[in-house]
């Protein structure tokens, strides 16, 4: 079972990504690139680390690992400890109030341009909680 954001674990976001008729659907008409952020937590050995997907019109057309706290080259850039996108992948918590909350921070980008894509963004975050993973402890 692939490692959160590991390369292996990339690959089949980016596999389900493009295989899924519910993203594909939810994701028509929009063009983006996004960047999800884990920050380092070096107490649990977690070392700052973002994939950055490329969207468009329903399909992942890049997606790539990137190690380090950034700059990404992204349009929106969410990021969050592992735990936080545990529970988010996991459905304990929902995209808006995870950013509301702060569990969650959208450090660029537009929020209410953002929160107009969030059939897409849920249907994104759902095929990541698809993927078989290996969560930090």
């Amino acid at each position: 079972m692939p490692q959160f954001m590991s390369d292996a674990w990339v690959a089949a976001l980016a596999d389900r990504l493009n295989d899924s008729a519910a993203y594909k659907n939810a994701g028509k008409g929009w063009k983006t690139t996004l960047a999800l952020a884990v920050l380092p937590e070096p107490e649990k050995g977690i070392d700052a680390a973002a994939m950055v997907i490329a969207l468009e019109d329903g399909t992942c057309t890049n997606i790539a690992r990137i190690e380090g706290p950034g700059p990404y080259e992204a349009e929106y850039v969410i990021r969050g400890i592992a735990d936080n996108w545990k529970k988010l992948l996991t459905k304990e918590v929902f995209p808006v109030p995870a950013i509301m909350k702060g569990d969650l921070q959208l450090v660029k980008g537009g929020t209410t341009a953002l929160m107009m894509k969030m059939n897409a963004v849920q249907a994104l975050l759902d095929e990541a909680g698809a993927v078989p993973t290996e969560y930090p402890a």
